[in-house]
């Protein structure tokens, strides 16, 4: 293993690298409407862009986390920069949906390919209980940025218009390629590639019974989370009857619980290990989503009992994620890359799909959201302990 850097250093740098994602997905969505009027389109032909964001960076991942494995992490990290960088611009100058579309998709594959590093770095240099200390030390930029980037767009909105957001989103992948080029050392040591190709990578990871145990509760966890998110604003203002003006505290109270946890599970990583706590994390998640369930079922689910379930069923993704990347990634030494493509691809495509299923099971009850939730938890933890056995 290579002599480590900084732990402050890596953390910093890998955060504004893997900050790329939220700030492509949550800083233009104030701009949604004003795109819309220029472009001449309804807005829901504007969120589209958002899915095809999702599923490019799956893609994304998939490709990069590999090709990281062979070529190291900065090229395929620098190479998606300015991949995203480009694509950026090529949005900010589009007239019309297909273009921009189209240069959305290529954005999203450079931002994954460049945020599939992050963790597979990590790897590179620290195992264990360490690895998960830093990977939830960077956790803390998934879980802030989603919370400044929209008030940051909208000042960019106002100021520069919308077109203004993406020239910013490329200035900050240029200057990301200048950071990454010049504060994080070299993550591959020499004679480190592994065999064959992305397809014999991917089958050593999806041939790991235990490694698919993580990476599957992983991303079936992250894709219980999505549905809430995705059904958040039904949920809390029409089913409720919450204004515009308490939504966002109901909703950042997810982000002030999975701050606090993360907080904890820092603390909690010197007496215990992480497979304990990523448990603790799923069994916390499930309990939570199937009370929330049955509750909707008794039709005694209220507001002054629901917002503490979701707080917890979402917030307890904060235990989760950080614990599985750092438990598979400590079983792959050359395929780190390609076990991180993985779990990020599953990640977001099944959050996608997640999502869309809430969407068609659409009714005028708060079921289709529990239900859907409590069977992605349920898998989460099937998964769990029945691959890890």
């Amino acid at each position: 293993m290579l002599s480590p850097p900084s732990t402050a250093r890596l953390a910093l740098v890998l955060g504004m690298l893997i900050a790329v994602g939220p700030l492509a997905i949550d800083m233009y969505l104030p701009a949604l409407p004003a795109m819309a009027d220029s472009l001449r389109v309804s807005v829901e032909r504007i969120e589209v862009s958002v899915s095809v964001y999702l599923f490019g960076t799956a893609l994304g991942q998939l490709l990069g986390g590999p090709l990281s494995d062979r070529f190291g992490r900065k090229p395929v990290a620098t190479g998606g920069l300015l991949l995203f960088a480009g694509a950026s611009m090529g949005v900010a100058l589009s007239e019309t949906m297909p273009t921009l579309l189209a240069f959305r998709a290529v954005q999203a594959l450079g931002g994954g390919a460049t945020v599939v590093i992050a963790a597979a770095s990590v790897r590179d240099f620290h195992t264990g209980r360490e690895a998960a200390r830093l990977l939830t030390t960077i956790g803390l930029v998934m879980l802030v940025a989603p919370l400044a980037a929209p008030a940051f767009g909208a000042l960019i909105l106002h100021a520069l218009h919308w077109q203004g957001i993406f020239w910013l989103l490329c200035v900050y992948a240029l200057a990301m390629v200048v950071v990454l080029n010049t504060a994080l050392p070299t993550t591959r040591p020499a004679g480190a590639r592994p065999p064959g190709g992305i397809l014999a990578a991917y089958g050593r990871v999806l041939r790991h019974r235990q490694a698919m145990g993580f990476i599957l509760a992983n991303a079936l966890s992250f894709a219980a989370m999505f549905v809430f998110i995705t059904d958040s604003a039904f949920f809390y203002m029409e089913h409720f009857g919450a204004s515009s003006a308490v939504f966002p505290v109901l909703f950042g109270a997810n982000v002030v619980v999975m701050i606090g946890l993360n907080r904890l599970n820092i603390l909690l990583l010197r007496h215990y290990d992480s497979p304990a706590m990523m448990r603790a994390g799923l069994l916390l998640q499930l309990t939570a989503v199937t009370l929330l369930l049955a509750l909707t079922l008794l039709q005694a689910l209220t507001l002054a009992r629901a917002v503490p379930l979701i707080m917890l069923g979402v917030g307890a993704v904060a235990l989760i994620i950080p614990n599985a990347l750092a438990s598979f990634l400590s079983l792959f030494e050359r395929d780190a890359g390609a076990a991180t493509g993985l779990n990020g691809a599953l990640q977001f495509t099944l959050a996608g799909l997640a999502g869309a299923l809430v969407t068609l099971l659409h009714t005028s009850s708060a079921l289709p959201m529990a239900l859907t939730m409590t069977v992605c938890s349920l898998l989460a933890c099937t998964a769990f302990f029945v691959l890890r056995k």
